[in-house]
């Protein structure tokens, strides 16, 4: 007589005893497995320290840029903190971190309770489960290395010195760069340890290298010129590597629309400053160019001619009509009784507010005419 095997469907819960739907979670129904086992387990204690001045937050060895708040910061750090400490659970497809909210207001240093919610599919990938867990976070402050130095004034590795190509900057080129200074201050500010005026320019201290690259490539855009760096040894860091500072120089070359720069013996008239270098117009060729020189060439072989001081090359000439087709313009250095034609497309601007009835300072080169500035009232 043959034995018979019955094989018994567990259709009951062993924990609640409530009806099971799947034996995927070893006889637990999909609450109970959740509510004993967990979708995935994680710590239960975290410690998110953050820096009292900038608001960078620590992780790992070192230190990283904040979001707009301190508690927007804490809770983007716990989810991708846990989310680099999560194990999935054994009977679970996959899991993720859903959301992370504190239980009360973030109020500063102290012992938070922060709810994450864990979500997984089960076995069949078909279906999700929701786990809310709550971690306990200990919130510290502190002051990060970059805002020691730049409180203390030391501990800088790098220096980034504005000057001008040709003499100290004026107040309104120094003006100028403050400006972009404060304007940039968004990207790098952060690494910037102080500021001071010195030698005729601006000295900038930052406590990062490839900041002070960006900060220094960025001057460039904006006003032109050169960018020189060198690199000297000044001790060993703590783990025996040894410690260097940067020193970028940025050279910016001032001048106004209609200065004369003299090369050897070629005359140009600067025009703009561009990224590449130097808008100018050959005096004597009448073509346009791009000019780039370095900080040897303004110390050996370039000479430069303001606009005010090149006499009777740049003309005065009042505007009388610029619409349509043809420009007209007298000529002031003739008592206004010479009538100046010239197509509109061969009239290069270089001023704001160009209208008719003001006299502005003008060079004819070739078959162009460049207004360069508007004639002082004074």
């Amino acid at each position: 007589m043959k034995r018979r095997v019955i094989i018994v469907k567990r259709v009951k819960c062993i924990s609640c005893g409530g009806p099971l739907d799947t034996d995927a979670f070893g006889g637990l129904c999909k609450k109970c497995y959740v509510e004993k086992v967990g979708i995935a387990s994680i710590p239960s204690k975290i410690r998110f320290v953050y820096c009292s001045e900038c608001g960078s937050f620590k992780y790992q060895r070192g230190w990283n840029e904040g979001l707009e708040s301190i508690e927007d910061t804490l809770i983007e750090f716990v989810k991708f903190y846990l989310a680099g400490k999560m194990k999935t659970s054994e009977r679970i497809g996959d899991a993720w971190i859903e959301e992370a909210r504190l239980a009360r207001p973030f109020e500063g240093p102290g012992i938070y309770d922060v709810i994450i919610r864990i979500k997984g599919l089960d076995p069949t990938g078909r279906e999700e489960l929701v786990d809310d867990v709550v971690v306990k976070l200990e919130a510290a402050v502190s002051v990060c290395p970059t805002c020691t130095a730049r409180i203390t004034g030391r501990g800088y590795e790098a220096e980034v010195k504005v000057r001008g190509a040709i003499g100290p900057l004026s107040g309104e080129k120094l003006r100028a760069v403050k400006r972009a200074l404060n304007a940039l201050a968004r990207g790098v500010g952060r690494y910037i340890a102080k500021i001071e005026e010195a030698d005729g320019g601006v000295n900038i201290y930052l406590t990062d290298q490839q900041a002070a690259r960006v900060l220094a490539g960025k001057l460039r855009s904006m006003f032109g010129g050169e960018v020189i760096e060198s690199y000297k040894l000044v001790g060993r860091k703590p783990s025996g590597k040894r410690k260097g500072r940067l020193t970028i120089s940025v050279r910016i070359p001032e001048f106004r629309p209609g200065d004369m720069i003299i090369v050897g013996d070629r005359k140009y008239i600067f025009l703009s400053t561009m990224k590449g270098g130097l808008l100018v117009v050959d005096a004597e060729r009448g073509k346009e160019t791009v000019l780039k020189l370095t900080a040897k060439d303004y110390k050996k072989n370039v000479r430069v001619v303001r606009l005010e001081e090149v006499g009777g090359e740049a003309r005065r000439v009042m505007l009388l009509s610029k619409d349509g087709p043809t420009m007209v313009f007298l000529d002031a250095d003739k008592d206004f009784q010479d009538v100046i034609e010239i197509p509109s497309s061969n009239v290069k601007v270089y001023v704001d507010g160009f209208e008719p009835g003001q006299v502005y300072l003008a060079y004819r080169i070739g078959n162009n005419m460049y207004v360069v500035a508007r004639e002082s009232s004074g």
